[in-house]
């Protein structure tokens, strides 16, 4: 994610009284309408996807081994992030790094609902310790490097060249009968369901002023991450 824009734009919205003002809110709700309606949709077919089983994977924790059922703790349900963060690397991905940031300052509420939630990364535990100690989290932070989990699951990926690059991402869980289930996983932007900081600029004038956006002509715009 780019950086907060602190200096207020030129261009802003065109100024109407209030009755132009409530009918052309009343247009945007109904268009919100049915964007809830088709993501209800999506959640229902969500629902109905199958599982597959996943090795119980033996990670790296600072306090030693830990397996992927582990990380369910006294729970059924775990939510597990990607951050990226690759072997040679000297420190963590500035926009997992945000989206980290991004998650609830009570994460107690997963814990309500029976979700265990924990990160995975590619670099040494070490690494991920210094890194987590740097940024004041106290969620808990594994490493794969001793595994092929990154690889086996698409986290990371080699192109024609021979050259790795990762995925940041998020996956879901299912403990059932001792044994960990896959039941969703998502990259790319399927990552911003869980951003409120994304979601609360997108409601802005200016949305998240990214070069990507269709905004109105003069609006602000940054490269995404620049």
């Amino acid at each position: 994610m780019s950086a907060p824009k602190l200096r207020q734009p030129t261009a802003a919205p065109d100024p109407v009284d209030r009755a132009a003002f409530d009918a052309a809110l009343a247009r945007q709700v109904d268009l919100e309408k049915e964007v809830t309606r088709h993501g209800d949709r999506v959640s229902a077919a969500r629902r109905r996807l199958p599982m597959v089983e996943v090795e119980n994977y033996v990670f790296a924790g600072t306090d030693g081994p830990v397996s992927l059922v582990d990380l369910f703790g006294r729970h059924y349900l775990l939510l597990v992030q990607n951050v990226m963060f690759g072997p040679g690397w000297e420190s963590g991905c500035p926009s997992c790094t945000w989206a980290v940031d991004n998650l609830p300052a009570n994460m107690g509420r997963l814990d309500d609902e029976g979700i265990a939630f924990a990160m995975v990364s590619q670099a040494p535990v070490d690494k991920l310790e210094a890194w987590r100690v740097a940024h004041g989290w106290d969620h808990t932070w594994v490493s794969s490097f001793d595994t092929t989990y990154h690889h086996d699951w698409g986290w990371t990926q080699t192109d024609d060249t021979g050259q790795e690059g990762q995925l940041p991402g998020y996956s879901y869980y299912l403990l059932r009968d001792g044994v960990p289930y896959l039941t969703y996983m998502t990259t790319a932007r399927g990552t911003e369901a869980i951003l409120p900081t994304a979601h609360i600029m997108d409601r802005t004038c200016y949305g998240r002023q990214q070069d990507w956006e269709d905004s109105p002509e003069g609006w602000p715009q940054y490269p995404t991450y620049g």
